[in-house]
């Protein structure tokens, strides 16, 4: 199936009038399938599966219900495939088949009381079933309406390199650059430094292609990098698997440089990447750029909307929990009521013992709901209670009433800690004397080093300044002289941090600054060449710094990119033991 510019419009009143058949079928079909994967001999029980599955998309196309309808024909070719034998019946594939049909079921029900569709929530389902039976996987962008096929106005680059051998060894150190950061979004490890990192090998590497045919793609992907990160969009599977492709893209460049210059760029991705640009919903000077150029009409939706309506498809979401712990609130204090009003009397009666049943039973089914198992039992062994009492026809209740007011206020309590409760301070509450002292020992040194890593930053921040104003101003060497002095405080901090390694490249820093940049004996174009290695070098240690903060024990091999850029400036780092 072709996706189509308007697969969020609905017609409520069709699908309506379809409810209550396709529902039937859905549940038939999914207890067909169940009885073959009880018996799986019967191929027959899968093939009417099959002929209830081919009636399901069938009413799904007339609907125009395409996600769910894509969905089904998923479930249909793969069940299809079984029956013929093309496909097997392992347990892995049979359990993904199994989970779709209820999402298809709930995603019906949830188009019919949002009244609106959202198809991409279907696509991770439909890749479930993919991945199982290695089929292609659907891309993301598949229901995004885009014409991939333009082109951003071009412009002369900047940073032009014309020998080839150069321009291959810039390319391999970007694309370093970019995998040390790809790591650490596989790793889901310093996401935001990582995606940084990413960003800076990429914007690199649209300079480069400025010009070019395969210019507009890479510049596309450091806008969708760029956005990504701001809008915190999730790292999903087909995501990460996106960003691999990028550097397979890079690998491309390399092993054939100024030939794939003038490739096109491979459409699925392009298309993907400019629909992170979208699903951002931010609204700065990088996605109006891209949305001006490919002039796609805004999502409905933003990321934050998507993970919750997911969320919303397979389980109760916080708007339901919610109502779940108010409905709860109401029953308790409907106990409370008869309890106290029985307690006035001298026993409780045949009618009380019942309503105070009926109403429990109600609020042991919800705290199951909700996931509180200790205050469900807590009410389940109330109602046994109240069975032997009704039973011995006790008289007096007092006790009995007593007991059952214990008991609600646990609950009570247990929903009111529900919101506020922390279990960071259980730790503490357990801990000696001497551990105690030892964890504010280490606190102390935590913070001591907190605050060089502050001023480490503060200084890379400054000297980032410097540079730009020295490029913007032809170079006037007047913006830079406090550099050097600037690069020696971080060194310092460095040694202080016990970190000889990035010490060394702090050095190499300084002498590039004060041989090269400070003479100003290099013509123009050479300079700004020189300055982008060098900005290289710095992310990386930027890098590196960010990723100390969270991890003491960072490998510091990241530091490759910064020794790497600075040795193509003719400034290599001393070795040094650590």
């Amino acid at each position: 199936m072709t996706p189509l510019a308007h697969q969020e419009a609905i017609n409520l009143n069709s699908l309506s009038l379809v409810r209550e058949q396709l529902i039937v079928t859905i549940e038939q079909a999914s207890v067909q399938l169940e009885g073959f994967i009880g018996d799986q001999a019967n191929v027959n029980i899968l093939q009417s599966c099959v002929d209830s599955l081919e009636q399901i998309r069938g009413t799904l196309d007339v609907v125009q219900l395409y996600g769910a309808s894509e969905l089904a024909s998923e479930i249909l070719d793969s069940a299809n495939g079984i029956v013929s034998g093309d496909l097997s019946a392992s347990e892995e594939g049979l359990s993904s088949l199994t989970r779709s049909f209820f999402v298809l079921s709930r995603y019906f029900e949830y188009v019919l009381q949002s009244q609106r569709a959202m198809p991409a929530l279907l696509i991770p389902y439909i890749n479930d079933i993919r991945v199982v039976y290695r089929k292609p996987l659907m891309p993301e962008s598949y229901f995004f309406e885009v014409d991939i096929n333009r082109l951003k106005a071009v412009k002369e680059s900047d940073t032009v390199i014309e020998d080839d051998r150069e321009l291959v060894a810039v390319i391999g150190r970007l694309r370093h650059m970019y995998q040390v950061g790809l790591l650490g979004l596989f790793k889901q490890a310093n996401v935001k430094p990582s995606l940084n990192l990413m960003l800076r090998a990429i914007a690199r590497i649209a300079q480069l292609t400025e010009g070019y045919k395969a210019g507009t793609f890479w510049w596309v992907a450091a806008a969708a990098i760029s956005l990504f990160d701001e809008a915190d969009l999730e790292a999903t599977r087909e995501r990460k698997r996106n960003f691999g492709q990028i550097d397979r893209q890079l690998k491309q460049l390399i092993n054939d440089c100024k030939a794939q210059f003038d490739q096109p760029p491979p459409a699925e991705l392009l298309r993907d990447l400019i629909y992170y640009t979208a699903l951002s919903g931010v609204d700065n000077d990088t996605a109006r750029a891209v949305q001006a150029v490919y002039n796609y009409q805004p999502l409905s939706y933003s990321e934050a909307e998507r993970q919750r309506e997911q969320r919303a498809l397979i389980g109760p979401n916080a708007n339901t929990v919610s109502s779940l712990v108010s409905t709860l609130q109401e029953e308790l204090r409907g106990v409370k009521d008869i309890v106290e009003t029985a307690s006035e009397k001298e026993a409780p009666t045949v009618e009380n013992y019942q309503d105070i049943t009926d109403r429990i039973t109600k609020i042991k089914d919800i705290l199951n709901a909700v996931g509180l198992e200790t205050a469900s039992l807590t009410m389940d062994q109330q109602l046994n209670n109240l069975k032997q009492w009704q039973q011995r026809d006790q008289t007096d209740g007092s006790a009995q009433l007593l007991e059952i007011a214990d008991a609600i206020l646990y609950v009570e309590t247990t929903l009111n800690d529900l919101e506020k409760r922390s279990f960071g301070d259980e730790k503490s509450d357990v801990l000696d004397d001497s551990s105690r002292r030892e964890i504010i020992v280490s606190s102390q040194l935590a913070e001591a080093q907190l605050v060089v890593f502050h001023e480490v930053e503060a200084g890379l921040s400054m000297i980032k300044r410097a540079l730009n104003s020295f490029s913007d101003s032809d170079f006037n060497t007047d913006h830079i002289k406090e550099v050097p002095v600037t690069l020696e405080s971080i060194r310092g901090g460095m040694i202080l941090l016990d970190l000889p390694r990035a010490a060394a490249i702090i050095s190499s820093c300084v002498q590039f600054v004060e041989q090269s940049l400070l003479t100003n004996n290099n013509q123009s174009a050479a300079l700004g060449h020189m300055l982008n290695t060098f900005a290289d070098a710095l992310s990386g240690l930027e890098y590196y710094m960010e990723c100390l903060k969270v991890d003491a024990n960072a490998d510091d091999d990241i530091l490759v990119i910064a020794e790497d850029s600075l040795a193509a400036l003719g400034h290599s780092v001393e070795q040094v033991d650590t």
